[in-house]
């Protein structure tokens, strides 16, 4: 798997004299001396340490080339992991890993949800047991919702019929 990261680094030239006598262009080598060190830092590392940690790569690439550099002259500011580009296939996966994530933590909303719910229904249904007034009064609920769905109701028996005949939980 290829990974890209950009990188960067802040210098100061200390003593402009010994970096011009110590190496030929000092702009590549300080390009090479910050890769070699990026290479080795991430080198050993998964990739989600990588992506999870740019302040160890950032530690490690300066810890690396700090004595590099001082030994020609050059003091390094700071550096730091700008960007971890990865490839497209990676991207991929690495979105379907976070989709799956996504779903599965919805998955456990929704049974917390449904436990809570079922745990409801079973206190109304205790309080129900003992009390025949709030059945009847959950009967009529029902009741109710039936018949707004009912266009016409012809009902034998009068009131009484109505109340105690239409609808019987035994």
């Amino acid at each position: 798997m290829s990974l890209r990261i950009n990188l960067s680094a802040s210098i100061q030239i200390k003593d402009a004299q010994i970096a011009a006598s110590s190496v030929d262009k000092l702009d590549e080598y300080i390009y090479k001396t910050l890769q070699l060190a990026l290479r080795e830092a991430v080198g050993t590392k998964s990739l989600d340490d990588i992506l999870i940690d740019k302040l160890y790569i950032n530690e490690t690439v300066k810890e690396l080339v700090t004595t590099q550099l001082s030994s020609i002259g050059i003091e390094l500011k700071s550096v730091g992991v700008k960007d971890i580009i990865l490839p497209g296939e990676m991207k991929a996966i690495l979105n379907q890993v976070v989709e799956a994530q996504k779903a599965a933590e919805a998955n456990v909303i929704k049974r917390r949800e449904e436990t809570s719910a079922t745990r409801s229904l079973h206190n109304t249904a205790k309080v129900m047991e003992n009390n025949p007034t709030l059945m009847r009064l959950k009967e009529l609920e029902a009741l109710e919702k039936v018949a707004d769905r009912i266009d016409s109701l012809t009902v034998y028996g009068g009131l009484d019929g109505l109340m105690n005949g239409v609808v019987k939980l035994t």
